[in-house]
């Protein structure tokens, strides 16, 4: 059972927040399927008939004293025209310091034009320095969800931490957007999206996991203003993404696909399809459909087929963001635009341009002028050099930086003598990647900047953790540190000191409500330019396990990027009474291996040497399974897992320095709420009893949900996948609701 509508977000629910979002911003009912579908029209007096705000809200391009606030009047989403009449509408706008939008602060009216898809973009003004905002919008007795947004710090101004988060590619037929619903979750300062927000492809449903059948008009390409504002309006529906918008301000900059893959200045991708001249009018109305549909301030709105996109946005004396075009003004791609060129004398042309003059030109202005700690490039493609051609050849992809390269050796310079701290972000290859920047003289291995790719929220489906590709490019490259191939978006925190990344990763998205985890954590610091060397981390799982029950636990490597020959530790219950080890289990490529469980089963020691080899140039952050640990749970509660290493030498033998992360071990399920533990009535293994009060009935499905995110639910996935499909979705709240009744 699923809902059959597009239901709305309630962003003032702070007690359901996690699980809203966690769920695409679905109520209860909705989730039980007992919402229906509404017609999308307005009656004859101009009254709308259903929700005309199905898009959401949004703000944007934050400065100390404005931001952008944005909506779209469109009862249905699948229409062009999203159901609006040709005329216009007059839409009341209010900006508050809380979030019941009482203390007012700012408010007026806007003019949404059918010319403009009824779309508008509020300059709110007269707000404070780096403060915290709502706002809302009303027309003819209809109220929009009420969004969170942020200004930016006075110019200048002392900061002592900011977050965002940046993300790309979100490919709609691909998979479900779990990550907005994360970043939204996140309350982040800043959102910066970094291109291909649609997709210009016909979609074909069938192979889908959205599970959404959709009008003919959307298995076609994108190619005309109508069929661009359609793609929008199916993005632009889901409830994640809409989630993301309604939570932080965003900075905005397209890639390929929101005009046609590929395309480069003048030229499309297949020029023997679409002369010059169809492809700019294209191009035109790309554009217009994108500055539509985003919270744009009005220097961004396109002038016919042409969008000034590039700006600049400071934050206080922390960081600032130079956001770049690299689209736009390009030279076409070197060598026939090849993934992995070798001998392409094309790329070092000195006339070729990634960035075009006045861009090049405003861009290092901007890094000899900047007075903050941190500088950032916003941008689209990966800028560090990187040889993608497995074995003794070099072979680099000339649709990215490495394709331009006497601007990219320009830039790079810029960052050795000029800039303060620089750390590129990019978005495009729909993977993750930690690279170091290297100086552009000759011969020079030092470090000059860091970047950061991320990878995509859902296009390339659901990936994996490590692939043999992943694995050749880092070794094969010294720059580059550390890759993952699974979608998700990545978290900055930065202060005056460090910079720290974290990359989150899904396990799957062609099923929505995935788990998020931090797969790597990278750490810089001021004055210290590139990925710094991390320490081999040791880390133990989290898990859940009945009580009276056995469940394993695992215990893995990270940052083993030397290798491994060998390690001996110890592995300690903290509270033998809830959990003990019953068993340890050494991973299969230690060949000569010894264990040692404690009697009282409060602790084991681990010893394996790995004399084949088997785990040699362990890339990056990748997870590698040392052992695995029987655990039994012996009564209600929790306990740390926590880990002492002894020695750990690398391939070579060289003793290791290693850092360590405890698992926490939960026995029962434990209360949701209160002080009642869940009972399984009925012996299957699962706990229907959610409040524990002897009864099941409609009070545990509303327990549930309300507390669906917490640690003693996500954490005991044997005791709530009433579905048993080995994953906690909101299905299994239907099908304890079909249980009921």
């Amino acid at each position: 059972m699923r809902p059959t509508d597009l239901p709305e977000i309630d962003t003032t629910a702070q007690n359901r927040r996690t699980f809203m979002q966690r769920t695409g911003g679905v109520s209860l009912a909705a989730v039980l399927g007992l919402s229906t579908s509404a017609s999308a029209m307005v009656d004859d007096d101009g009254n709308f008939e259903s929700d005309p705000y199905t898009l959401g809200i949004a703000s944007g391009d934050p400065l100390p004293d404005s931001v952008i606030i944005w909506t779209r009047l469109a009862p249905n989403p699948l229409e062009a025209d999203g159901a609006m009449p040709s005329e216009t509408f007059s839409v009341e706008w209010t900006v508050a310091t809380d979030e019941g939008m009482s203390d007012i602060v700012n408010t007026g009216t806007a003019i949404a034009e059918p010319d403009h898809a009824h779309t508008i973009h509020v300059d709110a003004d007269g707000l404070e320095p780096a403060t915290e905002y709502y706002y809302q919008f009303a027309c003819r007795g209809e109220t929009s969800p009420i969004g969170r947004t942020k200004t930016a710090p006075a110019a200048g101004a002392s900061v002592d931490a900011f977050q965002f988060g940046f993300a790309s590619c979100n490919r709609w037929v691909d998979g479900h957007y779990t990550a907005f619903g994360q970043m939204a979750e996140d309350e982040l300062d800043l959102i910066v999206h970094l291109g291909d927000y649609i997709y210009e492809y016909g979609i074909d449903v069938s192979e889908s996991p959205r599970e959404k059948s959709l009008p003919q008009e959307y298995k076609k390409e994108t190619t005309d203003l109508d069929t661009y504002r359609l793609r929008y309006g199916l993005y632009k529906s889901d409830p994640n993404l809409r989630a993301a918008h309604a939570s932080a301000p965003w900075l905005v900059t397209r890639d390929d696909h929101e005009v046609d893959n590929n395309w480069a200045g003048n030229v499309p991708q297949d020029p023997d399809k679409q002369s010059t001249e169809a492809f700019i009018q294209r191009r035109a109305a790309a554009l217009k459909a994108y500055y539509e549909h985003l919270p744009f301030r009005m220097d961004q709105k396109p002038d016919d087929a042409s969008q000034k996109l590039y700006r600049y946005y400071e934050f206080g004396d922390l960081l600032d963001f130079n956001v770049l075009d690299t689209r736009l003004y390009r030279s076409d791609q070197a060598c026939d635009d090849v993934f992995n060129k070798v001998d392409c004398a094309e790329r070092f042309e000195e006339d070729r341009t990634i960035l075009g003059d006045a861009q090049e030109e405003w861009l290092l202005e901007n890094l000899s002028a900047t007075e903050t700690t941190w500088n950032v490039l916003a941008n689209q493609l990966p800028f560090a050099t990187m040889d993608f051609k497995q074995g003794p050849e070099e072979g680099f992809r000339t649709e990215q930086w490495d394709g331009y390269v006497p601007e990219q050796n320009l830039v790079k310079t810029a960052f050795e003598e000029d800039a303060n701290n620089p750390v590129v972000i990019t978005g495009d290859f729909h993977s993750h990647w930690a690279n170091t920047l290297i100086s552009a003289k000759d011969g020079s291995s030092e470090p000059v900047g860091a970047e950061f790719v991320g990878t995509s929220i859902s296009s390339g489906g659901n990936g994996t953790d490590m692939d043999d590709f992943g694995r050749y490019v880092v070794t094969e490259n010294d720059n580059v540190e550390y890759y993952n191939n699974q979608r998700g978006y990545v978290r900055c925190t930065v202060t005056p000191d460090n910079w720290t990344t974290e990359f989150q990763v899904l396990e799957y998205v062609d099923e929505p409500g995935a788990p998020m985890r931090t797969d790597a954590t990278v750490e810089l610091t001021a004055g210290q330019p590139g990925i710094p060397d991390d320490n081999p981390l040791i880390l133990a799982d989290s898990i859940a396990v009945g009580n009276g029950k056995n469940g394993t636990a695992e215990l893995t490597g990270r940052w083993l990027e030397t290798g491994l020959s060998g390690a001996a530790m110890t592995v300690t219950i903290s509270d033998p009474e809830i959990a003990t080890i019953t068993g340890v289990t050494v991973a299969d490529p230690f060949s000569i291996s010894e264990t040692d469980v404690a009697s009282d089963g409060a602790s084991a020691d681990i010893r394996f040497a790995d004399v084949e080899k088997n785990a040699q140039s362990v890339v990056g952050g990748t997870d590698t399974r040392l052992a695995t640990l029987d655990i039994r749970g012996q009564s209600a509660g929790t306990a740390d897992i926590e880990v002492s290493v002894d020695r750990l030498d690398d391939d070579s033998g060289t003793a290791l320095v290693a850092n360590t992360e405890l698992g926490v071990v939960i026995v029962g399920p434990p209360p949701v709420t209160g002080s009642d533990e869940p009972t399984d009535p009925d012996g299957d293994g699962h706990f229907e009893d959610v409040n524990g009060n002897g009864r099941v009935d409609y009070d545990d499905i509303q327990l549930l949900f309300d507390n669906f995110d917490d640690d003693s639910v996500a954490l005991n996935k044997a005791a709530y996948d009433f579905n048993e499909n080995g994953k906690l979705e909101y299905d299994d709240i239907v099908t304890l609701y079909s249980e009921v009744n």
